[in-house]
């Protein structure tokens, strides 16, 4: 009985063919800087987000053509289905999609919580994912291969105390491999980014506000700093390209050793020394 064959050069080849990068909420801090960095990486990319008018600044002056921009609210299924229609009718092949669109939460009690507010956390965060998978993996796995990668968080491995926000990141890095072994013998991987505490604007604002205390979240990782976007971006351009072909199902903390020494935090003496 021989075993099926896979094209362990498929993302490769469908950039050279001129396939596109599909990133949801491409507008945020993370979403931003993946579209900048698979740019750079030469592919073709098709951004995504409510607000399209931030992406205009990233479009290459040399090629014009390599930056494709839609207005695209994950959370309503019609809207990723016109996209897709959109992107068929333009010719433009997908090879990959980053569901970068996600919700923040601040911390607050269980019981507090506004029913209305939760509901569109998981509508955006999870079951946007959710559609934006089944539309779009539907064209890579008739053209032969692809790559998924959610991002997630260290919530998806650690709740904090976002009680919306934290199980959204749970049930996406439960999606994550439900998918990977569904799509693996048609060649699409599925895997995800668990970002820690990472210095997008966002997080920025909330320090110079005096919202989150930079230095005890320092103190919790063993790199002793945040995470940077552009090492979120470098990992899920690792994980789109051919490098990582024997690579699905797996969750990579970005997090600079955050889950590694927040348990330490129980034992002083022994992390001041």
């Amino acid at each position: 009985m021989s075993l099926p064959k896979h094209n362990r050069n498929v993302m490769s080849e469908r950039r050279q063919a001129g396939a596109a990068i599909i990133v949801t909420g491409a507008a945020g801090g993370i979403g931003g800087g993946i579209v900048k960095r698979f740019l750079a990486d030469g592919w073709r990319v098709v951004a995504t987000d409510l607000n399209i008018k931030p992406l205009a600044e990233m479009q290459p002056q040399a090629d014009a053509s390599q930056l494709v921009t839609r207005s695209m609210d994950v959370a309503k299924p019609d809207d990723v289905r016109k996209v897709a229609a959109s992107l068929k009718e333009d010719q433009i092949a997908v090879a990959g999609l980053i569901n970068a669109a996600g919700l923040l939460q601040d911390i607050g009690s269980f019981m507090a919580m506004d029913e209305a507010a939760q509901r569109r956390i998981w509508d955006v965060n999870y079951f946007g994912a959710v559609t934006c998978t089944q539309v779009f993996a539907a064209s890579m796995i008739s053209e032969g291969g692809g790559s998924i990668v959610n991002i997630t968080s260290i919530n998806e491995l650690r709740p904090l105390p976002l009680h919306a926000y934290a199980p959204t990141k749970v049930a996406l890095g439960s999606l994550t491999t439900l998918t990977a072994g569904e799509f693996g013998p048609a060649n699409v991987r599925v895997n995800s980014i668990a970002p820690g505490f990472t210095l997008t604007p966002i997080m920025r604002e909330k320090i110079e506000t005096g919202k989150r205390n930079v230095s005890a979240i320092e103190n919790a990782t063993a790199m002793r700093r945040l995470v940077e976007i552009d090492e979120i971006a470098a990992v899920a351009s690792f994980l789109m390209s051919d490098d990582a072909s024997a690579i699905t199902g797996a969750s990579i903390p970005v997090d600079a050793g955050w889950l590694a020494t927040s348990y330490w935090m129980n034992f002083g003496e022994l992390l001041r020394s």
